[in-house]
């Protein structure tokens, strides 16, 4: 509230006005039961209001209450739309406003958003524990006329619970809340001190630039996680399958075509930073576990297939295979080295066509320059075996050359079907199921317990929601 006195120096007069929110104003005059109403009612149109009140500078004179100003400051023309975005990238949008909550619910309809708005009053209740508190802040979809401290403990509860909190603000108050949350954010034309606390800094008015940041990012570690897939699957096939054959029949494979699997299939990957990444519908982890166990079996079953191709190509077409690694005859038959080689260049590369998405591989068809980059590397390989290089590849002749990158590709469909019903089934419940870790049967304890009161209170706050949503139409 802000006061000046008006001098009259003909008249040897003076006034006293003051300004400033209405509820002090009108308390500073007494109490005025018309005022009140009108404030609300302002409120419920989303008007803020300023209450003014003069007093005559006669002694003994009282504040008399004149009248109420209504201003109007309507959200950003792109603000329920990027709203509306957040949701649809699972991200719950909560409003945390100083304003009156009759203000706060008009602004979240206005924004598409629920008009669940409690009174932060509710956050500095007695009577509930921190728990159900914590829950509470959940369900709802904001608070009204809360002070600085109410914004930090909001965050606070929310973190307690195991959410990632990002917070957006511009004035000094905000300070000790963008500093609490996971990611702070300072919007356009924020003091200095929110700038300081913040962790991130908006450049331009409006928050769209928040979702474009979240989806980049979401983009980036679906890139990371492909390729750890595709790497560490690529990896565990290619040991199993040398110790193996090495053990079992004492074969090596030339060192010249190792070197070439490495080069053209690391060259080919660089590209999958131009791919049509996957944006998840929700806010994602890295799930070290399902990486490990998922990339095991992709690898077994691509140990599986190589050396089924090993033994079709010794047994059934009587290719030869050198009998000790410490034999070298540079007449020997090398075609089962052209054989192998274009068989393991060939199927663990299509498979980076699986990995780089978690449902099937045709749901989100990769972009034309990684499409291409991988296929002509693997073309390449066919046709150097196909043909042969002296010294480096033995010539095997197209029939083969085809046929292995037929199943290699028929194979890396099956594998793809495998990967996508494991990733389905795969939880935390079932991880509890195949390790039944006292901290894993708590950790699922305290989950279902959670989940259960989260399914009450977002029923019940639903059924409010229903009640007002009918409510309001009826008036």
């Amino acid at each position: 509230m802000t006061k000046a006195e008006i001098m009259d120096l003909e008249k040897g007069s003076s006034l006293s006005v003051a300004k400033g929110a209405p509820q002090v104003v009108i308390e500073l005059c007494g109490g005025n039961e018309e005022a009140n109403k009108a404030v609300d009612e302002l409120a419920s149109k989303g008007l803020r209001a300023l209450g003014v009140a003069v007093k005559p500078s006669n002694p003994g004179d009282k504040w008399i209450f004149v009248g109420l100003i209504s201003l109007l400051d309507p959200p950003r023309h792109d603000s329920a739309e990027t709203i509306a975005r957040c949701a649809n990238l699972g991200i719950s949008v909560k409003m945390i406003t100083g304003d009156q909550v009759g203000i706060a619910k008009e602004v979240a309809y206005r924004l598409g958003m629920h008009q669940n708005i409690l009174p932060a009053e509710k956050l500095n209740s007695t009577n509930i524990s921190n728990d159900r508190l914590s829950d509470m802040v959940i369900a709802c979809d904001g608070f009204g006329q809360v002070v600085p401290e109410d914004k930090f403990k909001v965050i606070e509860l929310m973190q307690e619970k195991g959410y990632t909190v990002g917070m957006t603000g511009d004035g000094v108050n905000d300070a000790p809340a963008l500093k609490k949350a996971n990611v702070g954010i300072a919007v356009h034309g924020s003091t200095d001190a929110a700038r300081a606390a913040a962790d991130i800094v908006l450049m331009e008015p409006g928050l769209s630039a928040i979702i474009d940041g979240v989806t980049v990012s979401r983009a980036i570690f679906q890139r990371m996680r492909s390729y750890a897939l595709y790497r560490i699957t690529s990896t565990i096939h290619f040991l199993i399958f040398f110790f193996v054959i090495i053990i079992q029949f004492s074969w090596q494979m030339s060192p010249l075509l190792l070197i070439l699997i490495a080069v053209l299939n690391d060259a080919a990957t660089i590209v999958i930073a131009f791919d049509n990444a996957e944006v998840a519908e929700k806010p994602t982890k890295w799930r070290i576990g399902q990486i490990i166990t998922l990339s095991v079996i992709l690898g077994i079953l691509l140990f599986g297939l190589t050396y089924g191709v090993f033994y079709i190509a010794k047994d059934t077409f009587g290719i030869p295979v050198r009998s000790s690694v410490f034999e070298f005859d540079m007449f020997e038959d090398k075609r089962m080295q052209s054989i192998i080689y274009l068989n393991i260049s060939s199927a663990p590369h299509f498979v980076i066509f699986s990995t780089r998405l978690n449902g099937f591989f045709f749901s989100n068809l990769p972009s034309m320059t990684f499409f291409v980059s991988v296929m002509a590397t693997q073309v390449f390989a066919m046709v150097i075996c196909s043909v042969g290089v002296p010294g480096v590849v033995e010539k095997i002749g197209f029939g083969w050359g085809i046929s292995l990158l037929l199943v290699s590709f028929i194979f890396f469909m099956v594998i793809d079907v495998v990967k996508v019903y494991i990733i389905r089934f795969w939880s935390f419940e079932l991880i509890a199921t195949i390790f039944p870790l006292e901290k894993n049967k708590k950790k699922l304890m305290k989950r279902r317990q959670r989940e259960l009161v989260r399914k009450r209170v977002t029923g019940n706050v639903q059924k409010l929601r229903n009640v007002m949503e009918k409510a309001k139409y009826k008036l």
